[in-house]
């Protein structure tokens, strides 16, 4: 067993790396100090980390990853027939890098190492997409609202009923002005995702079973095209 603990101002985030596992809590100090002094006893994770606390075993887990200019590592993992997974945040600077590389050890009969250094045309597509989406997204919502406050009354027909009122009630508590401040935030915010991603583009450290194989640029072209088709055909609708 391997631990970790990030410590921030009050808080101490305990990372434990077992034999079957990893775990991620974060606690007060004095808490973290007891569950170590309780694993080195002998004690399971299971029993030290409480059911808020971050876990992922090592045979459901797909791929482990960090970017260099984050400071997450990501842990996914197969959920029954679904992906997920679990970010940890890691302060401490070099920490992060340890947890990696005791995941790598522990995955290395199984797991490859690799690199991805992300050029900005597909840093920029995440972003741009999120852009997009509450772009159009809060002018269609926003068009939505000026119709339901001109309306005298909202006729809703088809199924799902009550959930229709409750979104049409909604927009119409909103109104035009509450959808556009809600949408333009968001729309700046991703807009600060993709200023960052511009700055300073992805430099993924990849653990995972097979070898890596990054997107093509065919791929990555086609997207793009997708996305200024959108765009126009959204201008030529509102213009």
């Amino acid at each position: 067993m391997q631990h970790w603990i990030d410590q921030n101002n009050d808080k101490a985030q305990l990372i434990v790396l077992t034999g079957e596992a990893v775990y991620a809590e974060t606690l007060a100090p004095t808490a973290a100090a007891q569950a170590v002094d309780a694993l080195q006893a002998g004690r399971s994770p299971a029993t030290v980390f409480g059911k808020d606390a971050k876990h992922v075993t090592f045979r459901s887990m797909t791929r482990v990853q960090y970017d260099e200019h984050d400071s997450d590592i990501e842990f996914h993992y197969r959920d029954g027939k679904d992906d997920a997974s679990v970010s940890v945040s890691i302060e401490t600077p070099g920490l992060r890098e340890q947890v990696f590389a005791a995941a790598q050890q522990q995955l290395s009969d199984t797991f490859g190492a690799y690199e991805t250094h992300y050029s900005r045309w597909r840093a920029a597509l995440g972003p741009l997409i999120s852009v997009t989406v509450f772009g159009l997204g809060t002018l269609a919502l926003r068009a939505a609202a000026i119709a339901i406050r001109a309306a005298d009354e909202v006729e809703v027909s088809g199924r799902r009923q009550g959930l229709k009122k409750l979104f049409a009630w909604v927009l119409d508590t909103l109104g035009p002005m509450g959808v556009s401040v809600i949408g333009g935030l968001l729309v700046l915010l991703s807009a600060w995702v993709l200023y960052t991603r511009l700055q300073q583009p992805q430099r993924l450290h990849i653990l995972q079973p097979g070898p890596y194989s990054p997107p093509s640029q065919v791929a990555l072209v086609l997207k793009y095209v997708v996305l200024v088709a959108m765009w126009a055909l959204a201008l030529r609708i509102i213009l």
